[in-house]
């Protein structure tokens, strides 16, 4: 063997330089492909956090408008309510001051004729019916109708031979509604049957009567 020989480096074959990159590859040595399975699920993770979080803000941002939306829509309601209260009652006192008066004028007559102070109570007392009826409050028609217990209130049952049973006989109290709702029944005396004499009574007056003629004799 000459020297020249023995000096030179000795070359891998290429089946020795594959065996060495997959050792390199296997003890964890970086390589240059795709990321890994591992890598790829820790930034799909990062990623839904990051949208639930922005979610979850939107959603508090929601919240937070729409709970100060209600609160102004509950200072309007109280504010409209509270004005349109003291405009009806401003109209209402303003038709009763003309009623008013005419109970002053009549209170201020000296007169003893009855029949003409009656007469002005009455037109004064119709005056401020009209003024209830054009804000919806009216009567309850109750006395010689057949008893409604949604419209009246019983306060006393009264035998009568000249009204069938369940008829109102007498209004004690005036009952109203308003707006086709009732506000409050009329208080009301309803009629019953008339009670027969029994078998019982008509042999104890027979009885009474043979006595006080035995006492004559």
């Amino acid at each position: 063997m000459s020297r020249d020989e023995s000096d030179s480096p000795i070359e891998p074959e290429a089946g020795d330089v594959d065996t060495q990159a997959d050792t390199q590859s296997a003890a964890g040595e970086p390589t240059t492909g795709e990321p890994s399975e591992a890598e790829t699920s820790e930034v799909d993770t990062r990623t839904d956090l990051e949208k639930a979080q922005a979610e979850a803000a939107e959603n508090h941002d929601r919240y937070l408008r729409s709970v100060a939306e209600l609160d102004n829509f509950r200072k309007r309601t109280v504010k409209m309510r509270s004005e349109t209260r003291d405009s009806t009652l401003r109209d209402v006192l303003l038709q009763i001051g003309p009623m008013l008066d005419n109970f002053r004028r009549a209170l201020g007559q000296e007169s003893d004729d009855v029949a003409s102070f009656r007469q002005g109570i009455d037109i004064i007392f119709k005056q401020f019916n009209d003024i209830l009826s054009g804000y919806g409050l009216v009567e309850i028609a109750a006395e010689g109708q057949p008893f409604d217990p949604n419209l009246h209130e019983a306060m006393a049952q009264v035998p009568s031979a000249e009204h069938p049973p369940g008829t109102v006989i007498k209004e004690m109290e005036k009952g109203y509604t308003l707006n086709d709702k009732i506000v409050r029944p009329t208080r009301v005396v309803v009629s019953t049957e008339m009670a027969e004499p029994g078998p019982n009574m008509d042999a104890g007056a027979d009885t009474g009567s043979d006595n006080d003629d035995q006492a004559v004799d």
